[in-house]
């Protein structure tokens, strides 16, 4: 199981997969700019579930069938310089300009909710606390983007572990075979509770990563039935990939927050992202060229590439602006706060993002990943428990 990171474990880089990355991040953005032609912008984070599925089973997979192995501590390791760099500076600064800007009670409280949400914990807690991600009377905390990250890492904490065990068991069986059984089992019975406890007044299937993992297991199948879908049917894969570009649309433009969520309604932009990548995964190799100019779009490149970035930095700032202005923003100051974002993204995926997950020291001296999680982990909680003690 344990292996180096090296190219068996890299993908071929998808432009279409990118592209819809920039999609996922913009619905999410715009929504919470208060772009009131973006009605259900949030299920952008649906959208990034099913990509953040395909993905990692794509690299699960990739390993497992180089190396006849699958390696936790290098999945854990990669997950440690993906993540934990760009989520510790964000939750941090957050803290700090809560503290800053707000009162010192609101600080004092997003302080604790940095607790849990650096233990990506986060989802649990807001839901424990009775969050409400649509309420329009009480202020959403500065760090409930959050929530999110957290049902990612809840899944991935579960998925590696059982890849490797339906991977090894029933050796007569193809492993992609066994594979596709599983997710497709977890995909009916999270989908279940999905739609059954999205109609209880409790609220908390929003954030469960129970009712989420069907999200992340759509992409997951994708990855594991590409082999049989790569090169087949390439005249069919734009139209596919058109459709499902269409109903995440239909989705976004006919929903709202008024919609029961995600419930049954999250199907459509589910089923849309699904075969959006199956449309890609059939059209690999292809010579159509509106196909590529479309998915390989420099701006929608761009925007995909710092996509994680802009999602964490973007909700602290419109909400500490709007809960420090204490009356509605004018238009021209949401359009300066969005270019902050993007701003700030930028400069965090070049600083911080990138130079950590590319790192050759990091990615071979396996040990030093973790040290430097710990330190990361440590330094947050050290920033945490300084203000709650200085200024709670």
């Amino acid at each position: 199981m344990l292996l180096s990171d090296s190219s068996a474990t890299s993908t071929p880089f998808r432009p279409d997969v990118q592209a819809l990355r920039a999609l996922a991040v913009g619905l999410v953005v715009l929504y919470h700019f208060g772009f009131s032609w973006v009605h259900a912008g949030f299920l952008g984070v649906d959208v990034f579930f099913v990509i953040s599925g395909f993905v990692i089973t794509q690299v699960l997979l990739r390993e497992y069938e180089t190396t006849a192995s699958t390696s936790l501590l290098n999945f854990y390791g990669r997950r440690i310089r993906r993540i934990l760099p760009a989520a510790t500076a964000v939750i941090i600064a957050t803290v700090f300009l809560t503290y800053h800007y707000l009162a010192f009670v609101t600080g004092a409280s997003v302080a604790t909710d940095a607790k849990w949400v650096a233990a990506f914990w986060g989802n649990f807690h807001f839901s424990a606390v009775g969050t409400n991600y649509f309420a329009q009377g009480q202020p959403p905390s500065t760090l409930q983007q959050f929530w999110s990250l957290a049902v990612e890492e809840q899944f991935y904490l579960v998925w590696p572990i059982l890849f490797f065990a339906l991977s090894r068991l029933f050796p007569a069986v193809a492993s992609r075979v066994k594979l596709t059984v599983g997710l497709t089992l977890i995909i009916a019975i999270s989908l279940g509770l999905c739609v059954t406890q999205s109609l209880s007044p409790a609220g908390s299937a929003y954030f469960s990563p129970l009712t989420r993992a069907w999200e992340l297991a759509a992409g997951a199948v994708v990855a594991v039935l590409a082999p049989w879908m790569a090169g087949r049917w390439r005249a069919v894969g734009p139209w596919l990939s058109l459709g499902g570009l269409m109903m995440i649309l239909f989705a976004t433009w006919h929903f709202s927050a008024q919609t029961v969520w995600p419930g049954a309604a999250a199907i459509i932009p589910i089923v849309g992202t699904v075969a959006i990548l199956m449309g890609g995964t059939m059209h690999q190799g292809s010579n159509s060229r509106i196909y590529h100019v479309i998915s390989s779009f420099p701006p929608l490149q761009w925007i995909g590439a710092i996509s994680f970035s802009l999602y964490l930095v973007h909700w602290p700032i419109i909400t500490l602006a709007q809960q420090y202005a204490l009356a509605p923003l004018p238009r021209h100051s949401v359009y300066e706060l969005l270019a902050l974002s993007i701003g700030v993204s930028v400069a965090l995926y070049f600083l911080v993002e990138q130079p950590v997950r590319t790192s050759s020291l990091l990615v071979k001296k396996r040990a030093l990943t973790f040290a430097l999680g710990a330190v990361l982990i440590g330094a947050t909680y050290a920033a945490i428990y300084w203000h709650l003690h200085n200024f709670g």
